[in-house]
């Protein structure tokens, strides 16, 4: 029978390079999420900018982390994957003295398009720097930790941004954006990557930015990412304004709970081999969460299927992430961290449309979520009957 002691984990997965690689994300996730939930408020006070244009203005960073994320990939495996992960950061940092700087609306669009290619860069090669830190037989459980660190971010950096916006000039906001980015970045130079064998130049093709054999698993990403679009866009107007809960912000801190919880468990399963029953006990798990949220009539349903919507993303996202990368090749790394947010990328960018239009038509927000229940239903379907065994058939031994 196997054993595990808590000196082996410590010794495999827990060394200082993993740590500072953790902080270096948390501290850019921290930043991002800190200023990200007060930005609507800065345009209109600034610019004076409707409702309509607030959301073309926001929507021009989505457009361009879309266009550009299939590239990045390319570039993480081209080229030394720390100097690109220092590059990006450099610039992710940089483009917030942009956005102070920015005197009329279009220069502001122009800042938050170049924030999208950095964002686009930074979050494929810092998971690409994590997972060539990761030891390949904990990959699982070690991105599950990794991404921690952002649920962790995202579920705190908006109370301090909000606190900061009701309580300081903006200023302070992009202040306080800049030191954390300042930190991380200084956080993110001491990490030490091991070198990889150099390879010789290949010809430009399709594989180079998109992981074709992953494609399968990717749409499967796509399902529960439409899903989260529609959370991340209604979820508080539909407790405000249906179910009249005041503190709706608790939401995602409750959802992030649920995520937390499942990094304690997902990962050590993964990498021992349960992929087939995680992956179908997640997506019903996320299946059950959003059709109670759904039907919620109350704080209690609505805030406990934030913990069940958070435990099954918890399991699913660094899965879908473990099995994409598990078909690539050591020096295809880049792409398949590219392939996994391009999917999840353009299913929130679907989701957050899609949402707006079937708002209108809609009844409640509430069969907006149940639509998002049968979503994850589908997906636990597609996975059954197609993703397990496209995995299983073309995974590579890492």
């Amino acid at each position: 029978m196997e054993t595990f002691s808590f000196f082996d984990m410590i010794q495999k997965l827990w060394t200082a390079n993993f740590l500072k690689a953790c902080l270096a994300n948390f501290l850019m996730g921290f930043a991002f999420y800190l200023i990200g939930t007060t930005m609507p408020f800065y345009i209109g006070e600034k610019y004076g900018a409707t409702e309509a244009e607030t959301g073309l203005v926001l929507a021009s960073y989505i457009i361009a982390t879309l266009l550009v994320r299939p590239f990045s990939g390319y570039i993480v495996d081209a080229y030394d994957r720390k100097k690109v992960y220092i590059i990006a950061y450099f610039f992710f940092v940089f483009v917030y003295f942009g956005y102070m700087w920015a005197s009329t609306m279009m220069l502001f669009v122009l800042a938050r398009m170049m924030h999208g290619i950095t964002w686009s860069v930074i979050t494929t090669s810092s998971s690409t720097v994590a997972i060539d830190i990761i030891p390949s037989e904990r990959r699982g459980e070690g991105l599950g930790f990794f991404g921690l660190t952002t649920t962790i971010a995202m579920s705190i950096g908006p109370f301090i941004g909000l606190y900061l916006y009701e309580n300081f000039p903006f200023k302070y906001n992009f202040y306080s954006t800049i030191v954390v980015g300042i930190l991380g970045l200084l956080t993110a130079l001491t990490i030490q990557v091991p070198k990889r064998e150099p390879k010789e130049k290949q010809i430009l093709s399709l594989d180079r930015f998109i992981l074709k054999p992953a494609i399968p698993i990717g749409i499967n990403v796509l399902f529960i990412a439409i899903s989260f679009g529609m959370l991340f866009t209604y979820a508080a107007k539909f407790g405000l304004n249906e179910l009249k809960i005041s503190s709706t912000g608790f939401f995602f801190l409750f959802m992030a709970v649920g995520m937390a919880v499942s990094r304690f468990f997902a990962g050590r399963l993964l990498d021992k081999g349960y992929v087939n029953q995680l992956m179908l006990t997640a997506l019903f798990v996320i299946g059950l969460g959003y059709t109670a949220f759904g039907l919620a009539t109350s704080e209690l349903l609505y805030f406990g299927s934030a913990l069940f919507i958070g435990l099954g993303y918890g399991m699913a996202s660094p899965s879908f992430q473990t099995m994409i990368i598990n078909m690539g090749s050591n020096d295809q790394r880049g792409t398949a961290n590219s392939t996994f947010f391009s999917f999840y990328d353009l299913g929130i960018g679907i989701g957050m449309v899609s949402s707006g239009f079937l708002a209108t038509i809609l009844p409640s927000f509430g069969h907006l979520f149940v639509i998002c229940g049968l979503l994850a239903f589908l997906a636990l379907v597609y996975f059954y009957f197609i993703s397990k065994q496209v995995y299983h058939r073309k995974k590579l031994i890492n």
